[in-house]
């Protein structure tokens, strides 16, 4: 699913006119700089989920029929970011345009965040969280990611007042995944991997 959600944002950069003249083709490449930056800022969304998303597989011991509708839910949620990214990048710049694009950028960013949160809270409520990890090092992510969704709530609703607010708060909440994950830790014993002796 991440494979894919990659390849749209470049897919969507639309091809200079070939019948133009051809001695037009470098000012026309970056004419196409919106789209460069819609591209940009669609895949570091993806990326930085695409990281948490893979280092989550290390926390997570089982899987369960919530658990996966949960993932589903997150992951089209994730798929869908960037066409918002483009969206924004694309209208940001014109000033008629920028408040309601911003505004669905920072809607879209939160449902994005809260899915996460949702596919966390099934995964740690129906007992798919490894059980061999310290109870304190579960809490922390938790506490973390309620957090990221509270203040990414608060970003979606404030951004209708003050978009230049919700952009700002979203952007943090954004650039906190940037942060690495915490290494797990356990109470007893760390998990075998297969293949390894």
């Amino acid at each position: 699913m991440f494979a894919i959600a990659f390849t749209l944002p470049v897919v969507a950069i639309t091809f200079p006119a070939v019948e133009r003249d051809g001695g037009l083709l470098g000012g026309d490449l970056i004419a196409l700089w919106p789209a460069y930056l819609g591209y940009a800022l669609g895949s570091i969304v993806i990326g930085l989920f695409w990281v948490h998303h893979h280092f989550s597989g290390a926390i997570y011991r089982t899987t369960g029929h919530w658990f996966l509708l949960a993932t589903a839910v997150f992951l089209a949620t994730i798929g869908f970011i960037a066409f918002p990214a483009r969206v924004l990048a694309e209208h940001f710049s014109d000033s008629a345009a920028r408040e309601s694009a911003s505004q669905y950028w920072v809607v879209a960013m939160a449902a994005v965040t809260l899915s996460w949160l949702f596919k966390w809270t099934v995964g740690l409520r129906r007992s798919q969280v490894d059980s061999r990890l310290d109870p304190e090092y579960v809490k922390r992510p938790d506490r973390g990611y309620w957090w990221l969704g509270l203040l990414s709530a608060l970003a979606a609703g404030l951004v209708f007042l003050s978009w230049e607010a919700g952009l700002a708060i979203s952007t943090l909440v954004t650039l906190y995944y940037l942060r690495p994950p915490e290494t797990p830790k356990y109470r007893t014993e760390s998990p075998v991997v297969e293949g390894e002796d």
